[in-house]
């Protein structure tokens, strides 16, 4: 075999060439922290560490979003807090005021107090979160969910709140928390803030009542259908099992259609299509109305919030009515607070489930980042080493290439 002088130098150039590619390789492994510096060079691995990359940010989209909710249920849990001590001063206040001991003057005091505590109530219910929407109105989260009306009341030097309105709706977005589990960030002003079970009884006697076609309508964000040919007692029976906290019923004296709330809020009825909601005299034919101002005039709505009954004490005081107050309105300041208080309860519980859910979630971020990091992260002891025998042994190569390749007489003649 006929060996030219060029094959040796061709040789060595191609092994110490190959060196400096794995030298360049380590260094680039130990500048960026990572191993695979291209997919060819461990597909499996890297598959596995896109796939990794996928659950990681998974991960983090979910703890972003349980961070922000528990952000806004903690600052709605302050405020709420805050009502539950008002109302407890304004029950305090209405048991001095119904026990007969007090007089006209020193009632009228106490209804300067109250009418005090019901503006901080007012400015309580339509609290701001950190990022600037409102806390407790659904999804209507651009408007104060509460509208405050003033005006002159009578033994009053000031003006004073007269009315108040949920403006709200009940509409609560869903905040994804893990794979396939959401929950409900919105908080609903007319729920945790309601006094009463509501009682809507209708205008108009039912009896003979058929639906002449398909309607649909909203109660408590339920949907329910009623069909061609269905009477009273097909309403009554779908409404009662649409899911909706609302129990449906005839009245055995007027024949009317009547709605009573199983847990204290305020009824919500939206119509979809068709008008027997009107017909039976429960939802008003006057167009578009929005809830909670859509009952039909001549239907009997009873019930209201916290701070209706904040001003029936301050004017019951006012009027020195002690039955009043320690009647109607007592009874009605002893409901909202057990409905504020299942709400803080309420709150408290999902709060606790998002506490064991982030935990969850972290632990197992901090398991899939270990799994990728032993997938694709240089281990810098190793490499450090390695460099050191490629150095050296490159070193020691051209070292030995100057001393056989050097150039004879022959490789200048052509």
């Amino acid at each position: 075999m006929r060996i030219s002088t060029y094959m040796p130098m061709h040789d060595t150039r191609f092994n110490m060439s190959e060196r400096d590619f794995q030298m360049s390789k380590i260094q680039r492994a130990i500048a960026s922290s990572h191993s695979i510096g291209n997919l060819r060079d461990a597909p499996v691995d890297a598959a596995h560490v896109t796939r990794l990359d996928s659950s990681s940010g998974r991960l983090e989209r979910y703890m972003k979003n349980i961070d922000y909710v528990r952000g806004r249920w903690l600052q709605a849990e302050g405020y709420m807090n805050e009502a539950l001590t008002i109302i407890q001063r304004l029950r305090e206040l209405s048991v001095q005021g119904a026990n007969g001991t007090y007089s006209k003057e020193d009632m009228n005091y106490m209804a300067i107090e109250v009418d005090e505590l019901i503006s901080e109530l007012s400015i309580i219910v339509n609290a701001k979160g950190g990022d600037g929407q409102y806390l407790f109105a659904g999804d209507k989260v651009s408007t104060p969910p509460f509208l405050i009306e003033a005006g002159r009341v009578k033994g009053m030097t000031r003006p004073s709140i007269t009315n108040i309105v949920y403006e709200g709706d009940i509409n609560r977005s869903r905040v994804e928390i893990t794979d396939g589990q959401t929950v409900k960030s919105n908080l609903r002003g007319n729920e945790i803030f309601w006094a009463d079970f509501q009682q809507i009884f209708g205008a108009s006697d039912t009896e003979g009542f058929i639906v002449n076609g398909q309607n649909r309508f909203i109660i408590d964000g339920e949907e329910v259908v009623l069909e061609l040919g269905d009477n009273i007692n097909t309403v009554v029976r779908k409404i009662n099992d649409s899911g909706a906290p609302v129990k449906a019923s005839i009245d055995p004296v007027t024949g009317s259609l009547n709605l009573e709330t199983t847990v204290p809020h305020q009824i919500w009825l939206e119509p979809i299509e068709g008008r027997a909601l009107i017909d039976m005299g429960l939802l008003t034919d006057r167009g578009a109305v929005s809830p909670p101002m859509n009952w039909h005039p001549d239907a009997v709505v009873a019930g209201g919030s916290i701070l209706n009954k904040g001003l029936a004490l301050r004017d019951a005081l006012l009027d020195g009515d002690q039955n009043r107050i320690g009647g109607a309105v007592l009874g009605g300041l002893d409901e909202g607070l057990d409905a504020l208080l299942r709400s803080l309860a309420d709150l408290g519980a999902k709060g606790e489930r998002l506490e064991f859910t982030m935990n969850r979630l972290n632990d197992e971020f901090i398991v899939l980042t270990g799994w990728k990091s032993r997938l694709a992260d240089t281990d810098l002891t190793e490499a450090i080493t390695e460099m050191s025998m490629l150095e050296y042994t490159q070193k020691a190569s051209y070292q030995i290439a100057g001393r056989i390749l050097q150039p004879t007489l022959m490789d200048f003649l052509k």
